[in-house]
């Protein structure tokens, strides 16, 4: 069974084990790990009465960088990109370089005399 993550919207009393013989108080906006099929099936019936959300969970490995990291040889200096490769650039770690902005450049304005 695959981790389901709930986030709780309004605090409520419920089941703290597979038994029901413990009870606990879902805080406001706390994230539970739904990890065991009874976890799951009180959460459930949270999100049903509106007392829970379900949220999304994203595989960490799946997410690429924010920012492109410059490659670096044995010696610590930068890596130049190789121009044989154009669909490579090995100048950067995981071979995409960042995307290119747009320079302004600011007007010279002749001062009045």
């Amino acid at each position: 069974m695959a981790n389901k993550q709930y986030k709780i919207v309004v605090p409520k009393v419920g089941s703290n084990n597979v038994n029901g013989t413990d009870a606990k108080l879902y805080k406001l906006d706390e994230i539970v790990d739904a990890t065991e099929a009874w976890q799951e099936e009180i959460m459930n019936t949270f999100v049903a009465n509106g007392w829970a959300m379900e949220t999304k969970v994203e595989a960490t490995a799946d997410v690429e960088q924010a920012e492109p990291v410059r490659a670096r040889n044995d010696k610590g200096h930068y890596k130049k990109d190789d121009p044989n490769t154009p669909d490579i650039n090995e100048a950067y770690k995981g071979g995409k370089a960042p995307k290119a902005t747009k320079r302004t450049t600011k007007k010279k304005t002749k001062a009045k005399a």
